[in-house]
């Protein structure tokens, strides 16, 4: 376990290796296959927007992980295409021509609007959490982990909630060891199931 870790809040000038850790750790997640610019972008707006929470974690002055999230996710959402939505547009250009990458962009927005499972959701949502590989089984996402659920609950919310991929199994058993409940399983995006876990203080 790292014990010198500083955990903050991230502004503008850290997005940057903060998307650069998204693109390398979470490879396989449908936001890194939008780009790099993309995710800076959107790690720009969730820094400036009220209801978003940006965290990294420094190791030496060194980002070596983040966690995102929103205390209103479906808000965030309407607020980053309100403010972005030609700049984004532009951005994801060449990769708006695969009609499945519109498809995931919409079933995304629709996502955060209609509840799958038919269960009363927390607004509040961990969107993502990622560290780099030299820093991995080192207590790193755990302090991230705690770090968010100490920023959430100066906001006065008690309780959140996570969508996990059905095959990530070392992230399911990550936010099960944190305290997390799992509610149930839905398809986020057509043909891949994803479940939803709430944490509640």
């Amino acid at each position: 376990m790292i014990v010198n870790i500083l955990v903050r809040n991230a502004n503008f000038s850290d997005c940057r290796g903060v998307a650069k850790i998204h693109k390398e750790c979470l490879a396989k997640s449908f936001l890194a296959t939008l780009g790099e610019k993309f995710l800076i972008l959107l790690y720009k707006t969730l820094v400036e927007y009220k209801k978003g929470i940006l965290l990294v974690a420094e190791d030496d002055g060194k980002i070596i992980g983040f966690v995102s999230a929103t205390t209103n996710t479906s808000g965030f959402y309407r607020y980053f295409l309100k403010k972005n939505f030609i700049k984004a547009s532009f951005l994801l250009l060449p990769k708006a021509i695969s009609l499945n990458t519109l498809k995931k962009i919409f079933e995304t927005l629709k996502y955060s609007k209609k509840n799958e499972i038919n269960i009363l959701l927390p607004k509040a949502e961990l969107l993502s959490i990622a560290v780099k590989e030299d820093y991995q089984r080192k207590g790193v996402a755990q302090h991230l982990f705690k770090a968010l659920v100490n920023e959430f609950h100066k906001k006065g919310i008690k309780e959140f909630r996570i969508v996990v991929g059905s095959k990530l199994f070392k992230a399911k058993k990550f936010y099960q060891k944190m305290g997390c409940v799992k509610l149930g399983e839905f398809e986020l995006h057509k043909g891949e199931k994803s479940e939803i876990y709430v944490f509640r203080r």
